[in-house]
């Protein structure tokens, strides 16, 4: 081989080697390109994941308004007392150390004016699993503005304690509707598992979520969108940075728009509470008969329930004794919850408008009525014609003990009596609801039931037409549902338990208790009143509404709730004039049983004018045994147009027309003559009874005692820091509220005379 081909060979095989070499460099720099680029960015990716954290932001929840747009339920700062437990953690504090933190936090937060905090609540907050590790554990709420600077000045000996403002709920009225409204708490463990709220309003543990009335059956439209804060920390756990680029700001709930009028709301909780402090200063007597004490006027609480006959809107809702739902704020505590939920206290958290049964009385006697009607039992056996007026004795015979002597029959219970054994002369059906002849209604009961023509069940069914035994349907949860006791039922329950229920058979007799709302017969008071109005307005029976809408934050409607009918009783014209008439005599003749609430100041009624506003209604009185009887009114207005149905019942307090007639008589002058006074806010109310001391003070002052001339040099624009301050015009100056102490004290004159004219003391 020559030179040239030796060249060649050698040029051929460098190039090839060349080749290899290129191709070991680009795939070199692609792998480093690979490494350096694509799994740096991914490293990053990853490492930024690592160092960033996610804290929850909790939404406000949506107000809560009354008919006229006045906020009822909002949302308040509050400045509370956190301990972020990572940050104590880091600190490493020995168990003498944090002990003594622990003390010292304590004692300035009850040094701030808040409850009294111990050391085993904070260790209690720190310990709830349902704070993250990063969250800022609250340890106290309300505390003074003071404590940002005192702990921020020591936060190398405070390690993870900040002074933050949060948003809690807070119910502007105090006490006010709190069995409608509700409360807020801390989501539990059950509830958590259990709940089911919509998409993107998911819980956490922790969360305050709603546990009664509105907040809680309009849980899911009050509850916002939570948002969310993102921090940086290092590999050690420490928060390096906020990344405000991150922040998804929460989204507040919707609204809800009640149908209370809340200023009719407090005239019809102060009158109630009234009535109920009233009776319990009544001495009851002693029965003249058997020399015996008659049982006291305990008067452990009562319910008022005002209706709009012709929409069904709840316009009031009353139960006494109530609670204030600002106490709940961060929960319950233990104690708290113990001393609300106690016989003892009466249940101050139990709902009597819609959770407490009672039996009816004789305010029952207006279905009683429609079923002896509509059945065909007036002019049949023992029962003369509707309009055929006859002698009520003032007892009643059963007729399966006829020919008995008369103390055989005494003894054998054959035996009704009307209220005192008074006999009504002249009594026919309208003169039967006038002066509540129990005798026209026992004969009526035993008839029905003995008489095989009629329905045996026709007064039961008559009473549930009109929704009575029944679920009214109330937006309100936890309602209950009354007792209409049948033979069938009653045989049942015995069959069931007959332990608790040792007797299933039925008798005339028990027909004869049912015909005047006694024996078995429960109702609500809120069933008592809508049946009322389902008679007031000519048969709909409609389910009480206490919610009008829901809106957003902007005003937007989300859904709106109209009158909603479940059902109709058909009333014959004819039947409705003579009850109507009944039922207005109660008020306007001098032989009604509530004449004497509407036509005299004498027992705590008014002087209504019932030439213009004529008032239906019927007094009722249940016998308890062993206690005194509870007492009941129902009242609607104008009779023949009406626009407000109102249900009294007081437990334990006496007859109808002493107690529960004038309280109606009350409401109903200010509703239709007198007008209703704006209620107070929970601010307000507090000003008053910090005022009214210096108010006594003053008022002695300016008629001759010199005691308050130190006020001749005050200054009346002055804001006070601390503690009320009385000016020389008699203007007391509480937390920013005015006070006149002219207006206070004819208020309170006002109340005491109300109370002196109920105990009958004037």
């Amino acid at each position: 081989m020559d030179g040239t081909g030796v060249d060649e060979l050698t040029r051929y095989r460098m190039r090839i080697l060349a080749v290899v070499a290129i191709s070991l460099f680009v795939a070199l720099v692609a792998r480093l390109w690979y490494l350096q680029v694509i799994m740096t960015e991914q490293a990053v990716a990853v490492a930024e994941q690592n160092v960033t954290r996610e804290i929850r932001v909790p939404a406000p929840r949506g107000r809560i308004l009354d008919v006229h747009g006045k906020v009822l339920v909002g949302n308040r700062i509050t400045t509370m007392v956190t301990i972020n437990r990572r940050e104590l953690e880091q600190a490493e504090l020995d168990d003498d150390r944090y002990r003594q933190m622990l003390t010292r936090i304590a004692i300035e937060v009850n040094r701030s004016g808040n409850e009294l905090l111990k050391t085993t609540d904070i260790e209690s907050a720190l310990g709830d699993p349902a704070y993250g590790l990063y969250d800022d554990v609250p340890v106290a709420f309300d505390v003074g503005e003071d404590l940002l600077i005192f702990f921020g000045e020591r936060a190398g000996e405070y390690p993870g304690v900040r002074v933050l403002d949060s948003t809690v709920r807070s119910y502007h009225y105090g006490n006010l509707a709190s069995h409608l409204l509700g409360w807020v708490g801390p989501l539990n463990d059950t509830e958590f598992r259990n709940r089911r709220p919509p998409d993107g309003k998911e819980y956490a543990l922790r969360d305050e979520i709603g546990k009664a009335g509105i907040e809680l059956l309009f849980e899911d439209d009050l509850r916002g969108v939570a948002g969310r804060r993102v921090v940086e920390v290092d590999r050690l756990g420490r928060i390096v940075r906020e990344r405000d680029d991150l922040f998804v700001a929460p989204v507040p709930g919707d609204e809800v728009v009640l149908t209370i009028d809340i200023d009719l709301q407090y005239l019809v909780e102060t009158e109630l509470e009234r009535a109920i402090f009233a009776a319990r200063a009544r001495d009851p007597g002693h029965d003249e008969e058997t020399g015996v004490n008659r049982p006291s006027f305990d008067a452990p609480g009562g319910a008022v329930v005002v209706l709009a006959p012709d929409s069904g809107d709840v316009l009031a809702m009353a139960s006494f004794p109530s609670y204030d739902p600002n106490e709940s704020i961060g929960g319950f505590r233990l104690a708290q919850w113990e001393e609300l939920n106690d016989p003892a206290n009466d249940l101050p958290m139990f709902n009597r408008a819609i959770q407490g049964e009672y039996a009816p009385g004789s305010t029952f006697k207006l279905f009683t009525a429609h079923a002896a009607w509509h059945e065909g039992v007036f002019g049949t056996g023992r029962v003369k014609p509707a309009d055929e007026p006859w002698d009520d004795p003032g007892h009643y015979v059963l007729q399966s003990c006829s020919g008995t002597d008369a103390e055989a029959a005494e003894a054998g219970g054959c035996v009704f009596r009307n209220a005192k054994s008074k006999p009504n002369a002249q009594v026919d059906l309208q003169r039967s609801l006038t002066v509540s002849s129990d005798v026209y209604y026992y004969t009526i009961g035993e008839s029905i039931y003995i008489n095989p023509i009629h329905n045996e069940t026709g007064i039961q069914d008559a009473a549930g037409d009109y929704g009575l035994g029944l679920s009214s349907g109330i937006t309100l949860p936890f309602e209950q549902d009354g007792f209409l006791p049948t033979p069938t039922n009653r045989e049942q329950r015995h069959l069931d338990n007959p332990t608790a229920f040792p007797y299933g058979d039925w008798y005339p007799g028990d027909n004869v208790n049912v015909a005047i709302g006694q024996g078995d017969v429960l109702v609500t008071p809120v069933q008592l009143a809508n049946a009322f109005a389902t008679f007031a307005n000519g048969g709909t029976l409609l389910s009480p509404n206490v919610v009008s809408s829901v809106r957003t934050r902007d005003g937007d409607e989300v859904r709106d709730f109209g009158p909603r009918q479940v059902g109709f009783v058909d009333i014959d014209p004819e039947f409705h004039d003579i009850v109507l008439a009944g039922l207005s005599g109660v008020t306007s003749d001098e032989e009604g049983t509530a004449y004497w609430a509407f036509n005299s100041t004498a027992t705590g009624g008014v002087y209504f004018p019932l030439e213009q506003v004529p008032i239906a209604g019927k007094t009722g009185t249940a016998e308890v045994r062993g206690k005194a009887d509870t007492s009941l009114f129902v009242a609607f207005g104008p009779a023949e147009l009406p626009t407000h149905a109102i249900a009294a019942v007081i437990e334990e307090a006496g007859f109808g027309s002493r107690v529960a007639a004038p309280l109606v008589a009350r409401l109903m002058k200010a509703v239709f003559t007198d007008g209703i006074d704006e209620a107070p806010t929970a601010a307000v109310r507090y000003a008053r009874s910090v005022a009214l001391p210096l108010c006594v003070d003053w008022y002695e002052w300016i008629t001759g005692e010199d005691s308050l001339g130190r006020l001749e040099g005050s200054d009346p624009t002055a804001d006070p820091t601390s503690g009320p301050v009385l000016d020389a015009d008699g203007r007391v100056r509480v937390r920013g509220e005015v006070v006149d102490c002219t207006k206070l004290l004819e208020d309170v004159a006002e109340v005491l005379d109300g109370l002196a004219a109920l105990r009958g003391e004037g």
